[in-house]
């Protein structure tokens, strides 16, 4: 074995291969090193730093060799951080499977899995391990069974048990032989996300492990509340927290010191002892989607954790996702059905403002505000709280025919048009298509307008129709608003999304402008906004408790007709079909190429694409910060995802190591790509 000079080498095991973390694309690969006797306690999945170009660069060790596997010299490893094994095997093995199912870099993905290292956390851990360690026989003797946990299984009913097959999930969480359970489940309003999880880790072994992943922060805290009660001991692995805690808590995650753990997106790579099962709230959020990248979807660490790792996987959420259902169509996921029951026990009386609302209340009932709304709210500020969801602010304004109202969207790629200007033609900002005789697909006339979002009002205009009732807002510039600080009896505006969710619950709830949330421009804009409904009409007591719901806007619409409708899969059907006819996700993998100008063509040029893929554009970026950008958009048939992937990341590779000049990103399935 050849090796520079200058240093000593041990003779066991004298090769570490490692894998370097942040480098650049074409550098993605095993580095060979020599271990030399201050760091031959070095094992796999141990933090290491080595000269590489020249830098100090952080690594992670493979494995350790006896011979290498080049003729050239190897450099010495320059320093072991910690031998602390804080990527094992099977996380390593995750972190390049979502590599190559992102068209990322293994060393990307690790900067996301692992916080960065803090040695006075490390070492206050450390010492704590030591003193536990020491009084483990003593603690032993006092500890309690596992199965007494301070509950009664049979004492009430749980939510979990009206799911058909929830129970055979969690018996098989774990298993090391059979197939790996995996399911969806979509809760009725009268049944909390965080009780249905916190049964479902309370049914765990006692040496089986949990990790829950939400959203937002606040979802975090309301299921750590839950588990509090119960006497569950948990760790909460979160973003927002300063780098000392964040790695104290991880290290204690990676020793085994809890088996359950709770998080946000940067969560799903926690490394939890025997991880048994991974629940996952809400996956279609868009703040499970990673900004950095190679822009992993959480949905997709978990999957690859769970085939990995062989942990159940379920999937929490109040309304049916398309990507889900798709999964579930494809045998992947097993969809849990509720057993039937009375629908007034399992969520409010929901109403829409229809053509006879309408006509019975007379001019008044065509308002942003109408009567019937204000009889809604009085009756619930008699019972309690009322929530009132308005669309959030900052929307794209869409396109749509002003007779219809349905949305106009390019015959050739089906994304939605765009208006230039205030009387310009129609264009597609996707495929670049100039729309100039455009005809609404449904009535057949040509005018269109844009459909504006107008809600920063409400909270005047309730305010002035309720002057002695205590009222609050909550989202956009007026932040957050805790549950524990909804008054019993108080009006609460709030944007989707930032909904507090009072002990109590809602009594009633208000849905204003439901057309212009169906209105945003994005292909998935109907969807996103029967979720959002969905999820503040979660919050509402069930009508056998007196809670009521009513969605003012066009009362035909399939959306809105889905919310009166309960457990119909109509309008998720349709709009799987349509999907599929359209060629949009998920019937096809897309990928977005977004950058300068020429970087964006000259990669398209280089880049060989798997036969049969459509490529729409580059077409020029709009707006102040856009000068000299483009976007292009990619698109495969998805049994032929990987074969993409693959071509992509070579490109990239390919395009790293020429040095080409300007910038680009390339990320597959994001979110707003239409």
């Amino acid at each position: 074995m050849r090796t520079t000079a200058g240093f000593d080498v041990v003779d066991e095991l004298p090769v570490a291969s490692v894998r370097l973390v942040g480098v650049l694309p074409h550098l993605d690969r095993p580095f060979e090193y020599a271990v030399t006797p201050a760091t031959a306690p070095a094992g796999p999945g141990m933090r290491v730093r080595v000269r590489f170009s020249g830098k100090d660069t952080e690594g992670i060790i493979l494995e350790r060799l006896a011979e290498p596997s080049t003729d050239r010299a190897l450099a010495p490893l320059h320093r072991l951080v910690s031998e602390d094994v804080v990527v094992p095997p099977a996380m390593m093995r995750v972190c390049e499977e979502v590599a190559a199912r992102c068209a990322g870099t293994v060393g990307d993905v690790l900067r996301l899995a692992l916080p960065p290292r803090h040695a006075r956390a490390e070492k206050a851990d450390r010492a704590a391990e030591e003193k536990v360690a020491e009084q483990e026989p003593e603690v032993a003797e006092d500890e309690a069974p596992s199965s007494e946990r301070g509950e009664n299984p049979d004492e009430v009913t749980r939510p979990g048990d009206r799911y058909a097959g929830l129970a055979a999930l969690l018996s098989r969480a774990g298993s090391p032989e059979g197939p790996v359970p995996r399911a969806s489940l979509t809760l009725d309003a009268a049944d909390t996300w965080t009780t249905v999880a916190a049964d479902a880790i309370s049914d765990l072994g006692p040496d089986q492990g949990a990790l829950v992943v939400a959203p937002d922060q606040r979802d975090v805290a309301r299921l750590s509340h839950v588990l509090t009660e119960r006497g569950i001991d948990h760790e909460i692995l979160a973003g927002t927290e300063g780098p000392e805690k964040r790695y104290r808590t991880f290290r204690r995650i990676l020793r085994g010191a809890t088996r359950v753990v709770l998080g946000n997106r940067s969560a799903a790579f926690a490394p939890v002892a025997n991880l048994a099962l991974a629940i996952c709230w809400d996956e279609a959020d868009d703040l499970l989607e990673e900004p950095r990248a190679p822009y992993p979807h959480t949905r997709t660490v978990l999957q690859c954790r769970s085939a990995e790792e062989r942990c159940a996987l379920l999937f929490l959420a109040a309304s049916d996702s398309v990507t889900l259902r798709a999964l579930a169509e494809h045998g992947y996921l097993a969809r849990l059905e509720p057993v039937p029951g009375p629908v007034t026990a399992v969520r409010p009386r929901i109403v829409a403002m229809d053509e006879y609302l309408r006509e019975r209340e007379g001019p008044s009932g065509r308002s942003r505000l109408p009567q019937e709304a204000m009889k809604v709210l009085r009756r619930g500020l008699e019972r309690g709280p009322v929530l009132v969801q308005v669309p959030r602010s900052g929307y794209v304004p869409a396109i749509a025919c002003t007779f219809c109202r349905t949305r106009a969207q390019c015959p050739h790629c089906s994304a939605p048009l765009s208006l230039s200007g205030r009387n310009g033609p129609l264009h597609c900002r996707v495929c670049g298509r100039r729309e100039d005789g455009y005809r609404c697909p449904e009535c057949d006339r040509t005018q269109v307008r844009a459909m504006v979002v107008g809600s920063t009002r409400t909270a005047e205009e309730l305010h002035r129709a309720f002057p002695d009732t205590s009222l609050k807002v909550a989202g956009g510039a007026h932040g957050t608003l805790e549950d524990d600080a909804v008054p019993e009896r108080a009006i609460i505006v709030a944007t989707p999304g930032a909904e507090p969710a009072p002990a109590g619950r809602y009594a009633a709830c208000l849905l204003l402008d439901a057309d212009a949330l169906l209105g945003r421009a994005a292909f998935d804009a109907d969807v996103e906004a029967v979720r959002r409904w969905r999820g503040a009409i979660s919050l509402v007591r069930s009508a056998d408790d007196g809670g009521e719901v009513l969605v003012v806007g066009t009362s035909t619409l399939p959306a809105i007709r889905d919310l009166v409708a309960h457990r119909s899969t109509v309008f998720l059907d349709r709009v799987l079909a349509d999907r599929h006819e359209l060629d949009l996700p998920p019937f096809s993998r897309v990928a977005e190429i977004v950058g300068d100008r020429d970087a964006c063509r000259a990669f398209l040029d280089a880049v060989e694409l798997p036969d049969g893929t459509e490529v729409l554009g580059p077409v020029d970026l709009e707006g102040p910060d856009a000068a000299g950008r483009a976007r292009a958009v990619v698109r495969l048939e998805p049994s032929r995802s990987r074969e993409l992937a693959d071509a992509l990341r070579a490109g990239i590779a390919a395009r790293s190591a020429r040095k080409a000049k300007g910038s680009l990103r390339v990320r597959l399935d994001p979110p707003d790509v239409f």
